[in-house]
């Protein structure tokens, strides 16, 4: 069966651990005067992903991307920093105690 798969385990677990970094570690900034947004690195965690700055501070910040018209793919980054990024590895941890559950 496709469940007993190994791979698959390591497969949620690492998309899991991808959409918590995510949220933790990227943040959309909206400038107050300017209509540009900005996709950044952050240097410390934390659960903020969009904020609201009159500045962009590169000793905090690394820009991934910029654009005044959104980037590629927000619609995408929004729906794993507000959903995704806890579903995921609630459902992983299922997973796996069904899994478990099963071969014994």
């Amino acid at each position: 069966m496709v469940y007993q798969n190994p791979k698959i385990k390591y497969m949620l677990i690492m998309v899991a651990i991808f959409f918590i970094i995510t949220k933790l570690f990227t943040a959309v900034i909206l400038l107050v005067d300017d209509p540009t947004n900005f996709l950044v690195l952050k240097t410390s965690p934390s659960l903020d992903s969009q904020l609201s700055l009159s500045l962009v501070d590169e000793k905090i910040y690394i820009i991934l991307f910029s654009d005044e018209n959104g980037f590629i793919g927000e619609k995408l980054y929004y729906l794993v920093t507000s959903y995704l990024w806890w579903i995921m590895p609630i459902f992983t941890v299922f997973f796996i105690f069904v899994v478990s559950r099963k071969n014994h």
